[in-house]
């Protein structure tokens, strides 16, 4: 079955059940992504991210739903609240100083904690998440809004 249509219905399923409003977040960031690139990777991670091996995601407004590529999935509920990102609480994230994004020059910078693992980013017109987990900065990916398959 094909993820985008996957990723539709629950999202369908979860507006009929009542479960989300289905109205979208002031950034608009609800919908259907895919990895698009790594913006940092800890270089103590043996994980290499690829599209081949990176997960889908859909974002509704009361939950992050992880589509995995053998079809599994994991709903995080959340309230994602929205708060802007101060580039030095940001730099503090990073356990080593090597390839740490520069995130000074995006003129919008907002985050949302989902859990205690995930972060939705938003840099200007760019949505990245973040795996952070105990508040380390483990790997940031760039996404991209799937519009259609």
């Amino acid at each position: 079955m094909n993820k985008l249509f996957l990723g539709m219905v629950l999202a369908g399923l979860l507006c009929l059940g009542g479960l989300t409003a289905c109205t979208s977040h002031n950034d608009d960031i609800n919908g259907y992504y895919r990895y698009e690139k790594v913006i940092f990777h800890n270089i103590a991670s043996s994980h290499l991210p690829t599209a081949e091996n990176t997960p889908d995601y859909l974002i509704t407004d009361t939950s992050l739903i992880i589509l995995e590529k053998d079809g599994t999935y994991k709903q995080i509920t959340a309230g994602f609240e929205k708060s802007e990102v101060d580039v030095e609480e940001f730099n503090a994230l990073f356990q080593f100083d090597i390839g740490v994004p520069d995130i000074s020059g995006y003129k919008q910078r907002y985050q949302y904690i989902v859990d205690r693992q995930y972060r939705l980013y938003v840099m200007d017109d760019k949505i990245w998440i973040a795996e952070c987990p105990m508040d380390i900065m483990w790997g940031i990916y760039q996404l991209a809004k799937v519009e259609g398959d």
